[in-house]
């Protein structure tokens, strides 16, 4: 019997949340992404079985513009909708019991303008992947600023070791495909890094004070 992971959702206008709730994912799981469609197939939890999950959109979205962050907890996906509106579901059909509301990111249409000034303005509107990263559970995915996974080796060195998914490193290099409002996570990675160094100095600071 096909074990499935637990599914979570939100979303904005411009873009859906979905995290896979597997802990313990193994280093290369099958991720693809496609227009309409998105499946998830690898090893997971303490028996490292393997779990499996499919959802057909609602609506069409965008593959090139959307980002992922695989930590020790899990993976988190910011899937770029093709065009901007709220959807009635997430899913073509019936809800599978899998799916649920990630009521923790959860925003009704009426109450998105009232976190617009907390989104990163130098993503498009774009959540923070940094601080991303660092709710999913920090180091686990290994190395980066706030726990960001390397993109070009967790994506086995390119497209077709993640199942089809984008090569976030070429993807993201020059100014040409950039993702949402022309992100560079290779800069918005050492931003982060310095950011967080300057805390820390700051803080160490304060002790000696």
């Amino acid at each position: 019997m096909t074990l499935h992971p637990t599914v979570l959702w939100a979303q904005r206008a411009e873009f859906v949340y979905l995290t896979v709730e597997l802990v313990d994912i193994q280093a290369q799981p099958t991720i693809e992404l496609t227009a309409d469609k998105f499946h998830f197939k690898g090893k997971g939890e303490k028996e490292q079985k393997e779990y499996e999950c499919e959802l057909q959109f609602f609506k069409p979205v965008d593959p090139k513009k959307s980002h992922q962050v695989l930590t020790a907890r899990g993976l988190t996906m910011i899937i770029i909708k093709a065009e901007p509106g709220w959807w009635d579901k997430l899913q073509v059909g019936p809800r599978p019991n899998f799916l649920k509301v990630d009521f923790n990111r959860w925003r009704d249409e009426d109450e998105e303008d009232e976190e617009a000034p907390a989104a990163d303005p130098s993503a498009g509107g774009m959540p923070d992947m940094a601080n991303l990263a660092s709710m999913m559970g920090g180091g686990g995915a290994g190395g980066g600023a706030g726990g960001m996974p390397d993109f070009a080796s967790m994506m086995g060195g390119g497209g077709g070791g993640a199942g089809g998914m984008p090569d976030f490193a070429s993807m993201m290099g020059g100014g040409g495909a950039g993702g949402a409002g022309g992100m560079d996570f290779s800069q918005l990675m050492k931003d982060a890094g310095a950011e967080k160094k300057s805390e820390e100095e700051d803080d160490s600071k304060d002790e000696t004070k």
